[in-house]
């Protein structure tokens, strides 16, 4: 081979785009059309040291967050009781208190999950819908998953 075909060889590669985070994913998990809500839907929001990302309406949303809620500290559900199956909530108030007695996140869903990502420590979740308040309490360890339900 020549000095000009492998500089030409070596430039391309160079050259060559590289690949997205979500095309890897996509690749490493073989599941596009569960990421696919989430690529064009939530975006992750961060409240001090929480990162969070909430909705999930619709089957293809809902379907690609509870694909993506095992890589996140704390998974919480709003459901509605003895509605029919997938008789999500959305407009959830959300507000989660850590151990001093902090408020570290507080929001209100865009649909029925909100994930998050908390630092180690015990938190009590108030959710509160049509004025209802529900609460939780959950002491997150590292490597540990929580998935909540919340019921009205």
């Amino acid at each position: 081979m020549t000095k000009i075909a492998q500089l030409t060889m070596v430039v391309g590669l160079l050259a060559a785009p590289a690949e997205s985070a979500l095309a890897q994913m996509d690749r490493d998990y073989g599941r596009h059309d569960q990421y696919e809500a989430l690529r064009t839907g939530p975006i992750e929001q961060r409240q001090g040291s929480v990162t969070f990302i909430t909705g999930g309406v619709g089957s293809d949303e809902a379907a690609a967050f509870r694909a993506s809620m095992s890589r996140y500290a704390l998974g919480l559900e709003f459901a509605r009781a003895g509605g029919p199956h997938g008789a999500f909530l959305a407009d959830v108030h959300v507000s989660v208190i850590n151990n001093r007695g902090s408020t570290v996140l507080q929001t209100i869903a865009d649909g029925p999950f909100l994930l998050a990502d908390l630092l180690t420590g015990t938190y009590t979740i108030h959710a509160s819908f049509n004025g209802q308040v529900k609460t939780q309490t959950v002491t997150i360890l590292p490597d540990l998953h929580w998935h909540l339900m919340f019921v009205w």
